[in-house]
């Protein structure tokens, strides 16, 4: 009986452990503006169905729900994925969920059902979400002390690259995460990391997918002085470890500046053009 009641007892603290870290993830984002607003520019490009999957997706990934669950609204296969894309593009702070899923759907091939999976599992997510914050807190502090955004944003760059190298060995490459905390990532981490950095800081900044060079790639768009200007910081890290410098190449850049080997894809097309004089 003692064994028994010893069980449930570590149960019931199990439980009360989820509920508190859920509830302190809740007390973190603002539900005025996760869903829409300049910040989150993947959601305003949805249709009414795919929002309110976005919205849910959004709250389960909080939730840390790792059961099935069944759509608010059916989406076609294609509309799910953008869906998805949209909402890993908007919030690079979901660190703790991978990019890929599971989904099921009806004889009328509609996806009526969908499976998150998550690259830290919800007994490391505590400690977890510790060394994440200091991370971003750390980048974020240093870039806060230069005056203008442009400075702080070259100062977020910078610090990224310092922290981070190129490797796609690491589980988690396609989170913040890799980047900021285990310093290895790809592209996505790179980019998400950036993101997060620059939005701590009021800098509007978007994630971006395409092809780089033939091969699929992440980048970034930020708004500057009324502008919008293309950052690939993963290119610029890959010349900073090349020649241990730091590099600019592609740093607030054109749409025609880099043309010539990097190309959005249909989703991220929608993005502000990037073409300052």
């Amino acid at each position: 009986m003692a064994r028994l009641a010893n069980t449930k007892l570590v149960k019931i603290i199990s439980i009360i452990c989820s509920v508190i870290l859920a509830i302190t993830l809740f007390m973190h984002c603002d539900f005025k503006t996760y869903a829409g607003g300049e910040m989150y520019i993947y959601n305003t490009v949805l249709n009414e169905e795919q929002q309110a999957v976005y919205n849910q997706v959004y709250e389960n990934i909080i939730a840390f729900n790792e059961r099935i669950f069944k759509l608010v609204t059916p989406l076609s296969h294609d509309d799910l994925y953008i869906t998805m894309n949209a909402v890993y593009n908007d919030h690079p702070e979901l660190f703790w969920v991978n990019t890929s899923y599971k989904y099921g759907y009806n004889a009328d091939n509609l996806v009526i059902q969908l499976k998150l999976s998550y690259c830290i599992s919800k007994d490391a997510l505590a400690s977890a979400t510790i060394a994440f914050n200091n991370a971003v807190d750390n980048i974020v502090s240093q870039a806060a002390a230069f005056p203008t955004d442009l400075e702080r944003e070259r100062a977020i760059h910078d610090l990224i690259c310092d922290l981070a190298t190129y490797n796609a060995v690491n589980a988690k490459h396609q989170s913040a995460y890799s980047a900021l905390v285990e310093g290895t990532s790809v592209c996505a981490g790179y980019s998400r990391a950036f993101q997060l950095s620059c939005q701590k800081l009021g800098i509007v900044c978007y994630y971006v997918t395409g092809m780089a060079n033939g091969e699929e790639h992440a980048w970034n768009i930020v708004r500057i002085g009324g502008n919008f200007y293309n950052v690939d910081i993963t290119g610029d890290d890959t010349i900073n470890e090349t020649l241990n410098t730091h590099s600019y190449q592609y740093f607030n850049v054109t749409d025609g500046q880099i043309a010539h080997n990097h190309i959005r894809s249909e989703l991220s097309a929608m993005l502000p053009a990037c073409n300052a004089i």
